[in-house]
């Protein structure tokens, strides 16, 4: 499914684990794979940059990455190193564009995103940021997120029944049968009025239910697709369904519920499982053939472009 998986650090200390994942999912799929370290500005004033790392420190960083690949890649997985300095998103979205992945690892973005966070708020709202823009999916392991069992064995779909459902669930229904995983498809009806006696909560969740299985109808499947509907704050109920079923991998769209609902950012930041966002670019380029490269070089240690 994926040909070239490229991992975004920020943060090395909250790294070993990320570089596990990404780097097993790259294995699994007989991906290449490429590891970008962003080193985020040293000062700041207002949310603007007063200078950034020297070449010396940049150097010193980029032996650690290439340390840390060593100890943290499963065998006979090699890597391009990618050292860059400046805000996350900019730089993540920069090097995405230059090497086309079909899979965007993000973990470890609190430190790098110092600066942008007095703009947007959170980490969570950058990764969003870059979720929205990338032209390929994006995982995001938050800080506290558990390590998932390798490969996926439970993965829940979040959807909306909006226009985009049926490609965000053929998205999550390929993975997982590549995967071998089970698959359940959630959706929370969120109600704008409380309902009456003439329309009653029943008929309305029955409904939500119908177009849910109507959309998975053609999945790539091996064993039916489990599906559930709850009435409820979608971010809460998502939530909630992750952790009772003990969920390995939580996807869902960017922008599900709205272009501004705040659904995805408080999913992101109360998972305590990695996040596969779907965003509009990547949507859009569901059926393009993928372009990027493919090939590593010989060793974790190979060298840095910025």
């Amino acid at each position: 499914m994926f040909k070239l998986v490229l991992l975004a650090l920020a943060d090395l200390n909250a790294g070993v684990q990320t570089v596990r994942l990404a780097g097993a999912l790259a294995l699994r799929h007989g991906a290449g794979f490429a590891v970008q370290h962003v080193s985020g500005p040293l000062g700041q004033e207002g949310g603007c940059v007063l200078h950034l790392p020297s070449e010396a420190e940049l150097a010193a960083r980029r032996n650690e990455v290439e340390a840390l690949c060593r100890v943290a890649m499963p065998p006979g997985l090699t890597a391009d190193v990618v050292q860059s300095a400046g805000f996350v998103h900019v730089e993540v979205l920069k090097t995405a564009r230059l090497l086309e992945p079909d899979l965007l690892v993000l973990g470890g973005l609190d430190e790098a995103e110092r600066c942008h966070r007095e703009l947007t708020g959170t980490a969570a709202a950058a990764a969003l940021r870059i979720a929205s823009a990338a032209s390929c999916p994006v995982l995001v392991v938050p800080a506290e997120a558990h390590m998932p069992s390798v490969p996926f064995q439970r993965i829940l779909v979040a959807t909306d029944l909006s226009d985009t459902a049926e490609a965000v669930l053929g998205v999550a229904a390929r993975l997982a049968a590549r995967e071998g995983s089970t698959l359940r498809a959630f959706h929370a009806l969120d109600l704008a009025q409380p309902l009456t006696e003439d329309a009653p909560l029943a008929p309305a969740l029955e409904r939500a239910r119908d177009r849910l299985a109507y959309l998975g109808r053609s999945l790539p499947l091996q064993d039916p697709m489990d599906l559930a509907v709850r009435e409820g704050d979608p971010a809460v109920e998502i939530l909630k369904d992750a952790r009772e079923i003990q969920a390995d991998l939580l996807v869902l769209a960017s922008n599900s519920y709205g272009e501004q609902s705040a659904v995805p950012d408080r999913v992101l930041c109360g998972a305590r499982c990695p996040v596969l966002f779907i965003g509009p670019q990547a949507l859009a380029n569901l059926h393009r053939p993928a372009a990027g490269a493919t090939t590593t070089t010989a060793s974790p240690a190979a060298a840095a472009r910025g």
